[in-house]
């Protein structure tokens, strides 16, 4: 074999290695290693940062740190690690709160260079005022430029049917329809362009909500990067839920590695299940007029 054949084939093989997803590994644990944005949340961020640490940890795929820190922090942070999870928010004063432009940098080319970013909930205000962010995750909250007044919400708590319309992304693939927990439904939330839908579910009138079906659970890909962003979640109560955890730990395998081997649980509250019917029982709304 000639030297210059020798050095084409290593081009090959450099650039191979180049396009695979990036596969985290904490120390030689094997662990991928996270960062949560916590520390403010118009959600109670003391109780759902717990859950959300116990959660990674407790399913031996991830070794997790926590920043309260957020608005502070030093980009050269972001390296460490293979996924930031967002339990992060600044809401409702989601404008004026913007880092410097070159932790912005740092943070948009860190999941260019094949890192993940996981959000949920009320995570998607923040930085509502930064437009390559709000394309980032996907979904984000709309307010009326004119009036401030917000065009994104929320109706009254309930259990909902989350379904599953995009079985071929890794994250959902062999996922069935699932009974969510009771939660806050987001509604009219401004799903941009670049995202993919992976999950959606009715808002329905009779709960104040939409009339129609929203999308739950989405992601985008930058550059090398992914993002999971995930509406559910409002407190402890629902991040208890099977969906809502299987959802997250699939969802940030695959944003930290581009893959995904956390299995779905045999125990999944499939919609008419005893389960799924035992999630439901909440007292019925009172009549209600429907949401604009």
């Amino acid at each position: 074999m000639t030297k210059q054949i020798k050095l084409v084939l290593l081009g090959i093989v450099i650039g191979i290695a180049f396009l695979l997803p990036r596969v985290g590994a904490a120390e030689g644990d094997g662990k991928i290693k996270l960062l949560i944005f916590s520390g403010a949340n118009n959600h109670s961020w003391k109780t759902t940062t717990p859950v959300l640490k116990e959660l990674y940890e407790g399913s031996g795929r991830f070794s997790v740190n926590v920043t309260d820190d957020v608005p502070g922090i030093n980009p050269d942070e972001f390296k460490k690690y293979d996924a930031i999870v967002c339990n992060y928010t600044s809401y409702p004063k989601i404008e004026g709160h913007r880092w410097p432009a070159a932790t912005e940098k740092a943070f948009m080319d860190y999941i260019a260079a094949g890192h993940g970013f996981v959000l949920f909930h009320a995570a998607s205000t923040a930085w509502n005022d930064w437009p390559e962010f709000c394309e980032l995750i996907g979904l984000s909250w709309q307010k009326d430029k004119t009036t401030g007044k917000n065009i994104s919400g929320h109706g009254a708590q309930h259990s909902f049917t989350i379904k599953i319309i995009d079985r071929e992304h890794p994250v959902t693939q062999g996922m069935s329809d699932f009974q969510h927990v009771k939660d806050e439904l987001y509604h009219r939330q401004l799903l941009h362009k670049g995202a993919r839908v992976l999950a959606t579910t009715f808002s329905d009138n009779v709960w104040k909500g939409s009339g129609t079906d929203e999308p739950m659970v989405v992601v985008t890909e930058h550059g090398r990067g992914r993002v999971l962003n995930c509406a559910m979640g409002h407190d402890p109560k629902p991040m208890e839920g099977t969906g809502f955890r299987t959802l997250m730990l699939r969802g940030t395998e695959w944003a930290a590695t581009g893959r995904v081997t956390i299995p779905i649980p045999s125990a999944w509250p499939v919609p008419g299940s005893p389960a799924a019917e035992e999630l439901k029982k909440a007292e019925a709304p009172k009549a209600v007029k429907p949401s604009k």
